[in-house]
């Protein structure tokens, strides 16, 4: 007796979020995240929110690296979300391409993948793998978050509605902004038969795409455009945004994630086990 598809999809999903905490591989995940953030919130974050918590810093704050204003980021509830937000848009889409390469191809690999579609559609599969990988993304994010604000709570912040608030859309916004990243690595492995194959190819799209559209760009400026279709191509306008102010550049992401699942069914339905 087959399961209806939104069981499927949610006992998929959470044997993937399980074999974070069961497994080897998912716990070298979590102290592998958890080396970098703290190296990160200890060296990093801890003195440059110090250093923006002195009222001078206001007067004569400029941009920096021609993307980020300091400005802007100080009018956060803490300097410690506002910086953990930066690297978490930056960080994170990277950590989603590693670790969530081997949705289909795993089981591919292992030769596990033809009994499993003999219970349940490929569809399920796959877009269970998707949620799945979105739910382990999640809770990383979650426990790297909390560790940000136990440093504020650490140098000094009070407990308040809006710092929860600036919490959760820190979550909120990089969660929606890692989907057609996840979404690309579907897709990756329903074409590869290795995670290293799908990590590979997924960094050299990465790559590769937006270096051709820049020479295209150079003879024919017509296709400056294009750029704004890539994945991420929105994490810059993210960047200097204040909590829940700057829905508009959330669709493309959302968008773009869609278009790659879709993709990915199609070519999973088409493609031999």
């Amino acid at each position: 007796m087959h399961l209806p598809a939104w069981s499927q999809l949610w006992l998929l999903s959470q044997i993937e979020w399980q074999r974070l905490f069961l497994t080897r591989r998912g716990w070298l995940t979590i102290t592998a995240s958890f080396l970098l953030w703290f190296v990160l919130l200890r060296y990093l974050v801890m003195p440059l929110s110090q250093w923006m918590l002195d009222p001078a810093i206001m007067e004569g704050a400029e941009m920096v690296a021609g993307w980020v204003d300091v400005r802007q980021l100080l009018l956060w509830p803490r300097p410690e979300l506002s910086l953990f937000w930066l690297l978490a848009l930056v960080l994170s889409p990277m950590a989603a391409v590693l670790f969530s390469a081997g949705q289909i191809c795993r089981d591919r690999s292992r030769g596990t993948l033809r009994l499993y579609c003999l219970r349940i559609s490929r569809s399920s599969l796959l877009l269970g793998r998707f949620l799945g990988q979105l739910l382990v993304q999640g809770t990383l994010l979650a426990l790297t978050l909390v560790a940000s604000l136990a440093l504020a709570f650490w140098q000094g912040a009070a407990l308040s509605l809006e710092l929860l608030s600036a919490a959760l859309f820190c979550w909120v916004f990089v969660m929606l902004c890692l989907l057609p990243f996840t979404a690309l690595m579907s897709l990756m492995s329903v074409w590869l038969n290795s995670s290293r194959a799908a990590v590979s190819l997924a960094i050299l799209v990465l790559s590769v795409l937006p270096a051709v559209l820049g020479v295209l760009a150079y003879y024919w400026p017509g296709v400056l455009p294009l750029f704004g279709w890539l994945p991420g191509a929105q994490i810059p306008a993210l960047m200097n945004s204040l909590p829940w102010q700057s829905w508009a550049p959330l669709a493309l992401p959302v968008g773009q994630a869609l278009l790659l699942l879709a993709l990915s069914l199609y070519s999973f339905e088409r493609r031999g086990i």
